[in-house]
């Protein structure tokens, strides 16, 4: 699976404005339940703050990775936010996030787990690279941010 695959156009935001965690889970939660009617805000929400509870999603350099299962879905989901002010999201860097890659999978079976574990894997690589970071925080575009993510 490719991150194609499971992020579009329509699930990436450019310089969104949250001041919390909280706060840009329930962005994140709603660009998703505004495109997979299928899925409630509050599920989605619900799920996201339950995995952050188990510790935080940030990965260093400015950089989260919220995820989680949900029940009723069959495909993975991706969304791409782009905070315009970083904000504290717990790193173990103490680094302010401003980007952020979300991923919910559906519940799964042992082999769908290790594709969304290499998902997540593909995701993090990614985002390890400075000039990689730096590309999606000057880029102003929405589609040149999707294309920079999948290509």
């Amino acid at each position: 699976m490719h991150l194609k695959d499971i992020l579009s156009p329509a699930n990436v935001i450019n310089n969104a404005q949250a001041e919390t965690k909280k706060g840009v889970l329930e962005i994140i939660s709603k660009l998703i339940a505004k495109n997979f009617i299928d899925i409630e805000y509050k599920e989605i929400l619900s799920c996201l703050i339950n995995r952050e509870k188990l510790g935080s999603t940030a990965i260093g350099h400015g950089v989260a990775l919220p995820h989680g299962r949900l029940e009723n879905i069959t495909n993975p989901i991706g969304a791409f936010i782009h905070l315009e002010k970083a904000i504290d999201f717990e790193a173990n860097d103490n680094q302010p996030v401003d980007l952020f890659f979300v991923l919910l999978v559906p519940q799964t079976t042992e082999k769908e787990t290790q594709q969304y574990l290499e998902i997540l894997a593909e995701v993090a690589e990614k985002f390890r690279i400075k000039e990689f970071r730096q590309q999606l925080r000057t880029a102003k575009d929405i589609k040149l941010i999707y294309k920079l993510i999948t290509g």
